[in-house]
């Protein structure tokens, strides 16, 4: 396979640009025991509305004419609560993640079980581009030519030095020339859409 052909190849990075993160979904309050509704908005702009309630999601998408139902499960926590979990509109699998393809949200499998970026790259791009997802993890710039991000306020000096230190020898290993090689965005998107979400 061509250099330009795997690069252009969807991945599940790409996908889940445009996700249902059950994780976002409680945070957001949308989850609750009596109904939410949410008209558009930035986090999902293909949603013209969502109303959703601790069991069921039901989605107007925009150009679509059927509405989408997603079921909502909770599974018992070990130490108390309850975790929620959706459920594939297609294959009904429980999932945290459904992406958009085709003419909604589904699972991972469904919608045509897509590689992760990093199953497409050599070993030393896989490197690289793990390297830029810890440096957009802490806040910088997804490039090794940018200074090494400080640590980001509220994360722990020891994660901060186990990340810096985890990336430091993925660079260390890493050719000269990754130094001036643009970085993966389109894959990345994704990681830098959750470092802002959270």
């Amino acid at each position: 396979m061509t250099r330009t052909r795997c690069r252009d190849r969807t991945t599940y990075e790409r996908l889940a640009v445009d996700c249902l993160d059950v994780h976002e979904l409680r945070r957001a309050g949308l989850l609750g025991d009596s109904w939410a509704i949410l008209g558009p908005s930035l986090l999902w702009p293909r949603i013209k509305e969502m109303r959703a309630g601790r069991y069921l999601i039901q989605l107007e998408l925009r150009n679509q004419a059927v509405n989408q139902q997603i079921r909502v499960s909770w599974t018992r926590c070990h130490y108390g609560g309850a975790r929620p979990w959706l459920h594939c509109p297609y294959c009904q699998r429980r999932v945290a993640i459904l992406v958009r393809a085709m003419a909604g949200y589904f699972c991972r499998m469904c919608a045509g079980n897509p590689i992760y970026a990093s199953q497409g790259k050599s070993t030393q791009s896989r490197r690289y581009f793990e390297a830029c997802k810890l440096r957009l993890r802490l806040g910088g710039l997804a490039s090794l030519a940018a200074p090494f991000p400080d640590r980001p306020k509220g994360m722990h000096r020891s994660t901060y030095e186990r990340l810096r230190s985890r990336a430091m020898t993925l660079e260390r290993g890493l050719p000269t020339r990754f130094r001036r090689t643009p970085a993966d965005y389109p894959n990345l998107i994704h990681y830098l859409q959750h470092r802002f979400s959270n």
